[in-house]
């Protein structure tokens, strides 16, 4: 008897560590899926902000979504416009944030899997994810660089792997394309976060 209670207190406990462990992971993965989401606004931002004065007019947010588009948000453009009536880049990206996250036209939230699964973020993953088992391999990794990669991007890979298994999970991987190792000199960023300075052979596809 006393042994099917300890059991059963064990499996508890084991179920409890587990579930409070995969909350911890979701919050991890929502937070570096909120910074990428930020990183892409300013990047929008900066694209349609011509005259470079930091601010988005009302004309400018009908050039990006049309006029279809713009008849559907002008109430969220309104709500964070303030009373300039044009939008500086965290105004934008809560603009952003409400029609495509949920909150614009009491929207519902996509849920967590399917942010990562449309995110470019998430997208990528499953390019160097070749076996579709959640995981990056060293094996997998070489692949994406013609003649494999050089010091500095196998430096990257192993200082992705915190728990030193061989392999990047998803949050791994996150972390690791959102904070991608500095190189010396000056460089700019390629399309999917990296740093191509420290590489220059091409990303096989």
């Amino acid at each position: 008897m006393r042994k099917n209670i300890l059991f059963t207190l064990a499996l508890a406990v084991g179920t409890l560590t587990a579930s409070a462990q995969q909350k911890n992971n979701d919050a991890k993965l929502e937070a570096l899926l909120d910074r990428a989401f930020d990183k892409e606004q300013a990047r929008v931002f900066k694209g349609r902000d011509k005259n470079r004065d930091g601010k988005m007019t009302f004309a400018d947010f009908e050039s990006l979504y049309g006029e279809r588009g713009v008849k559907r948000w002008v109430q969220v453009f309104q709500k964070h416009c303030g009373a300039d009536d044009v939008l500086d880049v965290k105004e934008f990206t809560a603009v952003r944030r409400d029609i495509h996250l949920g909150g614009g036209e009491g929207g519902r939230k996509p849920s967590l899997q399917n942010r990562l699964r449309n995110s470019r973020q998430g997208k990528m993953f499953r390019t160097y994810d070749k076996s579709g088992d959640g995981k990056v391999t060293k094996a997998e990794w070489d692949r994406k660089f013609e003649g494999g990669p050089n010091a500095a991007r196998t430096a990257q890979f192993k200082g992705g792997d915190k728990n030193s298994d061989g392999s990047l999970d998803v949050i791994e991987f996150l972390e690791t394309f959102l904070a991608p190792p500095r190189g010396e000199g000056g460089g700019k960023k390629g399309g999917d976060g990296t740093n191509p300075r420290n590489d220059t052979r091409p990303e096989k596809r």
